[in-house]
This record gives structure tokens, sequence and C-alpha cells, in this order.
């Protein structure tokens, strides 16, 4: 064992006037605490404030501020409300433990105390007071995280829509105080309906995130467009929504702006055909149609006012009169493409063709025009959405990896680099084994086989492996696409290791409380033991005097003693069923399976407890449809079971009542019903009463005494058969427990070791 250095073991303080007491509790903690002593209450204060200790050990009998004032002291100071305090006193009456807990105090300890109680309750305290600060470290960087984000940030509870909290920029960008703002619901902001904003919690609650545009109003007024991006986040047991809001008021503007002008240019394209020009040997247009006037933006008139090197390029007319003297258009009939002015000097891009004719004596140059800039417009914007699209899924937080048949990559995005800390150009061309664990590399292999042959999708879990070597855990949701005409795996991969630790610390948890749990059951074990041990010595010794073997007794002296071996003889019975319940949870208990009678085993339980019921005048009637029946069991828990069973049913019963037991054989089981006419259990108790040290009636004045653990036992032993037991019960009528065990039971087969050659 690694010994803690004086500075690391956590600090103790004990206030008790007492020296001695002092100095004891020294010793008993020093091996694992650093214990510092008080003697008074000033010097107490002193010391709290000087050496901040991490638990307080007080005496409520004090000379001049007694424990109670100390403790009230403490706990009302905000700096120090947090260490626990536990108070220690030779006597505890019901006012005093009442007084104390108003006052702050965190547990009670009675005088003399047992060393090992008092370590257990010390460390139990440190540790609740560790996971505090813990949280409370944690809740501070996630203020700090949240306060100190540029961006305008909301916290909104989805049930009542209300702000549960919103940083400085978002002050600043509503307009309102922080008061103000977490007053406010999120409908009083938003202008859209309620029916909106709950059709969107849907969502987010679905999806675990969102992303959607809203209109919201400032205190000022105004009205601006926002795009909001939520995310769920569990705070102290509350789902809440996490919500970046960002103007996007200016952009809003802008695409109306461009919508409107499409919308005016898609006009024009459903109504354009090709424009026709002719122009004379001058080159003066002599004539056009209204598809030209449409195109150049000039009306009939205009248009025959003008040249036709007034509205095609310059280099274009150039070659017009070698056209009209040569009779050849450009480029051999060809079409070209020109970029043209329109009157209003806007540029458009046409095709465009010549020809010449002669109308009359006059040689004639006519000109096709045809406007492709909605051609050009769908080229340059499908350029742009593949951008937009690049764009998107490089800066998306999934990895996106897209696999051939070999398993190599043959596209990735930004979020895989950065994910596996390699650049893109080095992840291209290599196979994803390189990335994985070896034992998550046949996972991969057997989901790349699978989606390629058209088996379905996958989701699954892989270990990863960064070039820095570091291991990480991540989530691939696999999909077959078709990629370069060629049959692919596209791959959208997350980073889940923080929900794997967590995972894993939830594991941990139920380990150790398990562990908690099986410590608990072997504590009362060696208790019981130790406790039987003198216990059998009192019995004994009490009967050997009530049968007069040491001399005779006088009548008190007789009845005296009658108590004590009675007494002794209940509390017998009470470590019996702890030692039996305390085995059974810790599964050292085994079953002693063996072939015997039902009918002869209830018949032998109800001579048994048959004087109980005379004593009360409680009829008791057994039926059995088969009394020849045999089961394969534990006889003596059997017994046990119907012991508790009938035993209950007595306590229970008023005096004139009736018991029925009735035994059933229905296939493979064997059914058995303990119905009585006693007082009856609520119906919302059912669950408790099969639960260790519960009573129904737990008051101190109860009519019915008990540990409350018989019937736990009866649950314990039915199921560890591998049966089932029921209740029914009405308040006033009576109760029913059946119970159900298999009629054939096998032996537990103990392990053989066999040596290996």
């Amino acid at each position: 064992m690694i010994e803690l250095y004086t500075s690391d073991k956590p600090k103790v303080l004990i206030i008790d006037d007492e020296k001695d007491q002092v100095e004891l509790l020294c010793l008993q903690l020093e091996d694992e605490y650093l214990p510092i002593p008080a003697y008074s209450g000033k010097e107490a204060i002193e010391l709290v404030k000087a050496k901040l200790p991490d638990l307080i050990l007080l005496d409520l009998m004090l000379p001049e501020n007694d424990g109670y004032e100390i403790c009230s002291t403490l706990k009302s100071d905000p700096e120090y409300r947090f260490i626990p305090i536990i108070i220690i006193s030779r006597f505890f009456e019901k006012t005093n433990k009442m007084k104390a807990t108003r006052c702050g105090a965190d547990d009670f300890i009675h005088k003399p105390i047992n060393r090992f109680e008092l370590k257990t309750r010390i460390k139990s305290l440190i540790r609740i007071k560790k996971n505090y600060e813990a949280l409370q470290e944690s809740e501070n960087r996630y203020k700090q995280l949240f306060n100190n984000s540029p961006a305008v940030t909301l916290l909104i509870d989805p049930v009542d829509y209300l702000i549960a909290d919103a940083n400085e920029p978002a002050c600043a960008y509503y307009g309102y105080t922080y008061a103000e703002m977490t007053a406010k619901k999120i409908t009083d902001i938003s202008i859209y309906s309620r029916e909106r904003n709950r059709k969107i919690s849907q969502q987010v609650f679905s999806e675990k995130k969102g992303h959607f545009y809203s209109c919201h109003k400032l205190a000022s007024g105004e009205i601006r467009h926002v795009e909001m991006y939520i995310n769920t986040i569990n705070i102290r047991g509350r789902e809440l929504f996490f919500t970046n809001v960002y103007d996007v008021t200016a952009s809003k503007k802008i695409e109306r702006e461009l919508t409107e002008s499409e919308e005016k240019f898609k006009q024009v394209v459903e109504l354009s055909i090709d424009g026709i020009i002719i122009g004379a040997n001058s080159g003066k247009i002599v004539d056009c149609n209204e598809a030209a006037c449409r195109i150049f933006g000039y009306g009939k008139e205009e248009m025959l006012e003008l040249n036709v090197d007034n509205i095609l390029r310059e280099d274009f007319m150039q070659s017009i009169p070698e056209i009209i003297t040569t009779g050849k258009a450009v480029s051999e009939n060809k079409t070209i493409e020109s970029i043209n002015k329109r009157k209003d000097g806007t540029f458009f891009t046409a095709e465009i063709a010549t020809r010449t004719f002669k109308l009359g004596d006059e040689d004639r140059l006519i000109v096709y025009v045809r406007d492709i800039t909605e051609r050009k417009k769908a080229e340059r914007d499908l350029k742009s959405s593949e951008e937009n699209f690049r764009a998107l899924v490089n800066n998306t937080l999934d990895g996106i990896i897209i696999l051939n048949f070999e398993g190599e990559v043959i596209a990735a995005n930004a979020a895989v680099g950065k994910m596996f800390n390699v650049e893109l150009e080095k992840i291209t061309g290599t196979n994803i084994a390189k990335y994985l664990a070896p034992e998550s590399v046949p996972v991969a292999i057997r989901d790349q086989i699978n989606v390629l042959n058209n088996q379905g999708g996958y989701l699954s879990v892989y270990k990863a492996i960064s070039s820095m070597g570091e291991h990480f855990w991540i989530e691939g949701l696999g999909t077959k696409i078709i990629y370069q005409n060629q049959p692919a795996n596209i791959v959208v991969i997350r980073d889940i290791t923080v929900r794997k630790k967590a995972e894993e610390a939830l594991i941990n948890a139920k380990t150790a409380a398990e562990v908690a749990n099986r410590t608990k059951s072997e504590f009362l074990t060696n208790m019981s033991h130790e406790l039987k041990t003198p216990l059998n010595s009192i019995i004994g010794f009490s009967d050997l005097l009530k049968e007069e073997i040491a001399g005779p007794l006088n009548e008190k002296q007789s009845r005296y003693v009658q108590f004590i071996s009675s007494s002794g003889k209940n509390l017998l019975e009470i470590i019996n069923d702890i030692l039996d319940l305390s085995k059974a949870e810790s599964g050292e208990e085994d079953l002693n399976v063996e072939k015997f009678s039902v009918d002869e085993s209830i018949n032998k339980v109800i001579s048994v407890v048959l004087p109980q019921a005379q004593e009360k005048n409680i009829i008791l009637n057994y039926q059995s449809e088969n009394r020849t029946l045999w089961i394969t069991a534990d006889e003596g828990k059997f017994r046990q079971i119907m012991e508790n069973l009938l035993s209950n049913a007595i306590k229970f019963t008023p005096a004139g009542g009736s018991i029925d037991v009735t035994l059933k054989q229905e296939g493979l089981l064997v059914t058995i019903e303990v119905k009585d006419t006693g007082i009856g259990i609520p119906e919302d108790s059912f669950e408790k009463i099969f639960k260790p040290f519960i009573q129904i009636d737990s008051s101190l004045s109860r009519n019915f005494e008990g540990t409350g653990l018989g019937l736990t036992l009866v649950k314990k032993y039915v199921e560890m058969h591998g049966g089932n037991i029921y209740v029914e019960s009405k308040i006033g009528e009576g109760s029913s427990f059946r119970f159900e065990l298999p009629v054939t039971r096998k032996r537990t087969v103990e392990p053989v070791l066999k040596v290996l050659e």
C-alpha cells in the first residue's frame, strides 16, 4: 500500500473538551487522515478558517459555545457551509437530533465510538464533498465557456419556453438586461406562432439537434431575421435547448433581391426566341424582330436608328465589310459566342451566326442572335453549387470518407484529417485499416463486405488510432453509393470518445455499488456470527436456571428467567433471519436440492404453527389436489417459506378469523397459496413488503412487532428456486400470497478442473 504524505491526507478537525477523547480519535484516524485537535468553540472556528478541514467531528457538550452554536455558525457561512459535520454525543434524544439537523449537521455518531463505523462515515461524507466540489468546478467551467462565447447564446426550457440563461452577447443583441432576458419566454421574442415553436421543439427532441430560420423582435421593436442552431443539453436533470443565434437580416435582403431579379430574368427567358437583325451595306440596321428588341433592350424605333456596330462587339464588326463583299459569313457559317452590351449598359452572352443575302440590288447582312445568358448562368450556378457542396462537406464536424472495394480511401473531407491528425493528401489512397486498432479491423472488413454486397447500411463503433498514436473511439454510419460510376461505401464518422468514457464511468459506478452491497452483506454475516456466540450462552444459562439445575427459584426469579430466555430466543431468531438474508444477498448460500413430499412437508409446518393459530382461535384449513406430489428442491428453505407465510398470516389475522392453504400442480409448476382474513395490505405497499427491514406501519406504536425480514427471505428463497411470488390484498378483507416452484430442479454442477497435457 502506498502511504499518503501528510499534506495529501484529508484533514479532520476534532472538537471536544475531553483531551483523552480527542487523543483517542487522533490515534484512530491518523493512519488515513490528518487529525487537527480543538478543545473549545473559539479555537475550532479559528482552525476552520486557517486549515479549511475536509470534515469536522463535533462534540455537543462544550464549555463556552455548545456544538449547536458552532455547527450553526459554520453552516451559515457560504465559505464553510459545505464542510461535512458529524455530531458526537453519548445521548441522542429525538429533540437533540432535530435541533442538530436544523443547525446543519450531516451525521450523528454515539460514544463510545466504533472505529470502523467512524471511518466508514467519514469516508462517505468526504467522498460526497469531493463529488460536490467537482460538480461545482464543472459548472464553473461551463459558465465561463457559456458567458465568454462571442455568439448570441441562449438556454431554453422546452417545456414552458422560458429562457433559462443568456450570455452577455445575447443581452446586448436583444437590448435587455440579464434579469429581463431570463424573465422572458422565447415566444416573447420570436414572432412565429406557438404551434411553429412546438413543432421545432418536437423536431429537436427527436433528432437531438436542429437548424432553423426565424424572425426575432428586439427590445427596440425592430424585427431581425435570425438563423438558429439548437442542440439538447442536460443540466442538473433538466434537458434544455442550447441555442446559438446568428443575425442573417442582411443576407436575407440580398437573397430577396436576388430572387426578384431571377424572377424577372426568368420571365424574359421564357418569352425569348432568337433575335434577327438585318443590316445594310453601310452597317445600318434596316429591320429587326421583337425578340431582338427584347434581347438588346431597345424599342423597335430605337433599334432602327442604330447601326449593327452599336450593339455587337468591336472585333466582330471589323469583319462585316468583308462579309458583305465576299458574301461569306463569319467562320464559314459557324456559330460564335460573344459578350454583347444592351442599351442599359448591361452585358449578356449570345450565340451569333451570320448570313449574307441580296435584297433587290443591295447586299444585306442577316445576324441571328440567341441569348444564352441563362445557360451560362446555369453553368456558373452548377459550378457554385459544386463549390458550396465541397465547402459544406469540408466544414462539417462529422468526418466523411468514401471507400472503394479494397477499403482504400478515395475521398475524404477536412474533418477526417483533423480527427486523425493527418493531411488529407496523405489519407487519400491509403487503406482505412491503417487508422484502426487491430481489434476493430475485422469489424470494419465485415461491414465493408456487407454494404457492398447490398446487405444494407450499418452503424458500428470502432477503436481508431491517430497519427500521433493516440487511441480514440469513433462511430461509423456506412451506406452504399455510386461514386465516379463505381460502387463505393460512404462512411460518416463521429468521435464518440467522450460518450464511451461516460459509459465506462457508469459501468465502474455500477460495479462499485455491487461491491458495496456485497461488503454490507458480508459485514452483516460476520456481525450476526459474533452476536450468536454470547447469545447462545445467555439462552443456555437462562434455560439451566429455569430448570432449577443450579438451585430452586422463587416465583419472581422464575418469571424473570423466563423473560430472559424468551427475549434471547426472539433475538436469536432475528439474528438468524439477518444471517440468512445476508447469505442470500452475498451469494454464499446454495440450495440443498433433494426430492421430498410437498404434502408431508406442509403438514409438518402446519403442526409447528398450529398452537399459535389455536391461541388466537383462528381456523387453519389445508386443501391439496395432489397429496402424492414430490418435487426436487431445498426442503429446509421450502419449510421456511411456508412457516414465514403462515406466521405472517396468523400475526395479521384477528381472533376468530381463518387461514386457507391450497396446494395445486399446474404442468411443471407447483402452486401454493396462503390466504387469510386479516387486516390486508394497501395496494401501494405491495412492492415495499418484500424489502428488508420494512414494516407497513413503521411507527413506534405499531401493533405488530417484527424485523420485516420474513417476506424478504420468502421472496429470496422462491427466486433462488427459479420461482415467482404474487400477492393480492384488500384493506379489511385479507391477503393472499401465492408462489410457484418448478417441480423438477437440477442440482448446480460444480466446475471440474482439467489438467492440460
